[in-house]
């Protein structure tokens, strides 16, 4: 799942949400440097990503993707289902998108706790670019995926031109669509029940 799914499936606190995107952004020991409730909602990042990747349905998603795309196809998923998110949002929200997205917003720059610079930097172009908005239609669809190609790029070195699959999404709306609303709920299910892992309040790093 991408950043508008992690952040709505995070327990309604800032540092649960926050520590569920630092679970993209924050390596190493750096991790470790993280206090307790940011470390918990890195953890149930992980978790989210564990149970994605494994469900039967979001591999039926992936088929779907055309076999140029490769390795990518989990990254395009991501994207699609933070699209396909906005656009069932009242099946699994009670409040409107504009509020939640408003209250993320307000709740991460006026966090007092210490986060990694690198991640600070990330989650303040989000702000200023309304990221999580630009789900609602296709054109921020695309604006994201050549965000996340410039990323891949810096990291990897790979330039896979990731927007080039929009008129895959196009042709597999309907599909794309049935598929996240069949594994969506199951997601939130197991996320109700999910327990978090034990660790210490504060770790040391030497």
């Amino acid at each position: 799942m991408n950043w508008l799914a992690h952040i709505l499936l995070s327990e309604p606190n800032v540092e649960n949400r926050l520590g569920n995107l630092l679970g993209d952004l924050v390596k190493g020991r750096d991790l470790d440097r993280l206090n307790y409730e940011l470390r918990r909602g890195v953890a149930r990042h992980y978790a989210i990503d564990k149970f994605t990747d494994n469900h039967a349905t979001v591999r039926t998603s992936k088929q779907r993707i055309d076999r140029e795309y490769g390795k990518f196809a989990g990254i395009l998923i991501d994207v699609f289902y933070d699209h396909l998110l906005v656009k069932n949002w009242d099946l699994y929200s009670d409040r409107s998108f504009a509020d939640f997205t408003s209250e993320i917003y307000n709740s991460f720059q006026n966090y007092p706790g210490e986060i990694p610079q690198v991640a600070k930097e990330v989650i303040e172009r989000m702000i200023d670019g309304d990221w999580l908005s630009s789900y609602r239609d296709l054109a921020g669809v695309e604006h994201a995926l050549n965000r996340i190609d410039v990323r891949i790029q810096a990291r990897m070195g790979d330039r896979i031109k990731l927007a080039t699959a929009m008129p895959i999404l196009e042709r597999e709306y309907s599909n794309l669509d049935r598929d996240f609303n069949a594994f969506f709920p199951e997601l939130q299910a197991h996320l109700s029940t999910w327990q978090h892992p034990e660790f210490p309040a504060r770790s040391r790093v030497g």
